[in-house]
């Protein structure tokens, strides 16, 4: 490894006195130089790791609170990503970590320091190195401030998803992100990361009264509202007062380095990829199959239904047929109607024509009409006036007559009398002479 090649973990803390000297110096023992943050810690964490000044441990910083009155009450974990970000690009280092105060890292090859294991890692033309996560709970509660955790709590578990991803080692960059993903992977263009996996041994709960200390007084009540609202701190939302920290050995796994660096081997992040592409095509053909078979239903009902619409196109073809003929037959009696309503149209048109000449004569008769009912009128009155007449004359006759009666009465008196005896000769020549 060339002299050049350096390797910072940046760490940041907060009451972590009990395994502090045990992290630390690991970290320098195999080469790594370690720039300590402290965010307020009140036990003996800054005292612990200022005797390393001078011997691997680059400087201690005390980080300011955001707010003063809120010293020792506040957790703000963005503001410690930024300035971890900012002392990366500030720090003369080859590679950087981006290490808390509860675990240890380790190199994937049997036997090689993490700073030569991050050298090959350099020289292979990676830049950024992921880690995979074992948690390590108390399986007892005898564990002692200043006692080596690792050996003390052997057995781990799988780290839960949410802590899976740690992309938290680096090569220099002067473009780099930590904070956007809670502090998980470090961002940066042109990022490669290397295929196999280290190691990090994550013991975050170190007895009973550890954990009750700080989950429910030093960390929980203590993050920010955004932060939360970000998604962030979610690791002890399932932790309630009074739940046992003790695990039982038998839920866990020992920790064997050997075996554990053979299934990184074996199933490096390549192989999860592949894995990932495996599943997500097995996905695809699935859903796939599931999208032909469905189709595969709809053309079968689809093709039932053409099934059915033949038939129902052939009955229709004969029936079509039929009514061809049937139209062809009333295109005939239509031709002939045709024909017939040509004559009638004539005959209409000729009967139109002497209605017309009737209208006329209609006319002419209904004027002379009218001339003699005038005339017939006019003959009425005339008849009238001769009834008027006649019935005077009458009424004249019929005094004459009465006047005759009564003079052929006075007569036939008179012829009965003796003087018309006596003059009867008389009235005989009378009589002759008048040609009666």
């Amino acid at each position: 490894m060339s002299p050049a090649f350096a390797v910072v973990a940046i760490i940041s803390a907060y009451n972590e006195a009990d395994i502090i000297d045990h992290v630390v110096g690991n970290l320098l023992a195999q080469g790594v130089d370690v720039y300590f943050l402290d965010d307020g810690s009140t036990d003996a964490t800054v005292a612990i790791v200022e005797k390393y000044l001078g011997r691997g441990v680059l400087a201690v910083e005390r980080l300011a609170s955001p707010n003063p009155e809120a010293a020792g009450r506040g957790f703000a974990w963005e503001r410690i990503l930024l300035r971890k970000a900012q002392l990366a690009r500030e720090l003369d280092a080859s590679w950087f970590l981006h290490h808390d105060a509860d675990e240890f890292r380790e190199s994937p090859w049997t036997g090689l320091p993490l700073v030569d294991a991050i050298g090959r890692v350099d020289a292979l033309g990676y830049n950024a190195i992921d880690f995979a996560c074992l948690d390590f709970w108390p399986t007892h509660d005898r564990f002692q401030p200043g006692d080596d955790v690792r050996l003390a709590f052997p057995g781990y578990a799988e780290s839960a998803p949410y802590d899976r991803l740690q992309i938290r080692c680096w090569k220099k960059t002067a473009d780099l992100d930590l904070a956007s993903s809670g502090g998980h992977e470090a961002r940066f263009p042109g990022r490669n990361v290397f295929p196999l996996r280290f190691v990090l041994r994550h013991y975050p709960i170190r007895g009973q009264a550890h954990g009750e200390r700080k989950i429910f007084r030093e960390r929980r009540n203590r993050f920010s509202a955004r932060e939360r609202a970000l998604g962030w701190h979610v690791q002890y939302d399932d932790v309630h007062e009074g739940a046992s920290f003790i695990r039982d050995p038998s839920t866990l796994t020992p920790y064997d380095p050997d075996a554990v660096r053979l299934a990184l081997t074996l199933r490096h992040r390549g192989v999860e990829a592949l894995e990932a592409a495996l599943a997500a095509t097995r996905a695809d053909v699935d859903g796939l199959r599931d999208q032909l078979e469905a189709k595969t239903s709809a053309l079968d009902a689809r093709t039932r239904e053409l099934t059915r619409c033949a038939g129902e196109f052939a009955r229709a073809e004969v029936a079509l047929g039929a009514a061809a003929a049937e139209a062809g037959a009333l295109r005939r009696q239509i031709a002939e109607r045709t024909g017939d309503v040509d004559a009638v149209t004539m005959e209409l048109a000729r009967c139109a024509t002497e209605f017309s000449h009737a209208e006329a004569a209609i006319g002419a008769a209904a004027k002379e009409a009218a001339a003699l009912r005038a005339d017939l009128n006019q003959k009425t009155r005339d008849i009238r006036s001769l009834e008027d007449l006649l019935d005077g004359q009458t009424d004249d006759i019929a005094r004459w007559r009465n006047a005759v009666e009564d003079l052929r009465r006075r007569l036939d008196a008179a012829e009965k009398s003796l003087s018309w005896r006596l003059t009867a000769p008389a009235r005989a020549a009378f009589r002759l002479l008048i040609g009666r």
